[in-house]
């Protein structure tokens, strides 16, 4: 081959791959499980909501672009574990547990807990919740709660939380214990349902990272700006205005 093509290609791959890596480099790819609205979820076939809008909040902070990769939830730690994601934000309560494996964020938010129940037949204070068959999503901090809390009640764990409503209307359950802005939302959206508050998480919600991840303090640091400025209140007064 002639040298100076040779030499031609080898300046352009290598132009090409600095340029990959430039793009790489400015982008942080969050795994979600866009099911779970107003947090995350589709709409007109694009991901939004509160963690959807936050994450890029974050990634503009830190001259950064973010991108999302849609999963169910109980795989997503899995998949930060593995590289394939840089970091998580799916309304992941911040427990003991998963701080053994991971690294979480500053809490950014934390929520009520909730039961959506049959209209005629309701569930308004935790000692009901016992003996009953109650769904939840799996590996959510609703199942944990429910689990050491509520012992004798029969925990029918489902991939997410429009699975649980539909065991709830089909008569499978007699309850979903859910956040409170979900139990509102599907409440609204179903007239033959409706929820009471039961209790506040002990934890937060927050972003997670792998073990000693540089990535860590730069998120800290862009949450912490977030919130100097307003711009965090701003955002939650958008999303849970009603609330």
């Amino acid at each position: 081959m002639n040298k100076v093509i040779y030499s031609a290609l080898i300046a352009t791959c290598m132009l090409f791959l600095g340029c990959k890596e430039d793009k790489v480099q400015n982008v942080i790819k969050f795994g979600t499980s866009a099911d779970y609205p107003p947090f995350e979820y589709y709409d007109s076939g694009k991901i939004e909501g509160f963690d959807i809008e936050l994450a890029r909040l974050v990634a503009k902070e830190l001259g950064k672009e973010a991108i999302f990769e849609d999963m169910q939830f109980t795989s997503i730690l899995a998949a930060l574990q593995s590289g394939s994601i840089d970091a998580a934000i799916s309304t992941i309560t911040i427990t003991q547990e998963r701080k053994q494996s991971f690294d979480f964020s500053e809490s950014y938010h934390k929520e009520n807990l909730a039961v959506v129940y049959l209209k005629e037949q309701p569930i308004i204070e935790k000692s009901q919740l016992s003996e009953k068959k109650i769904a939840c999503q799996l590996g959510t901090i609703m199942e944990i709660w429910l689990k050491k809390n509520v012992p004798a009640a029969t925990v029918i764990a489902v991939d997410n939380n429009n699975q649980a409503i539909e065991s709830l209307k089909a008569g499978h359950a007699e309850g979903v214990f859910i956040d409170g802005v979900q139990a509102k939302a599907f409440s609204a959206n179903n007239p033959g349902l409706a929820y009471q508050i039961i209790a506040q998480a002990d934890e937060g919600y927050g972003i997670a990272v792998k073990k000693e991840s540089p990535l860590l303090n730069d998120i800290n640091t862009a949450l912490k700006s977030l919130a100097d400025k307003g711009e965090l209140q701003k955002l939650k007064q958008k999303w849970f205005k009603d609330n």
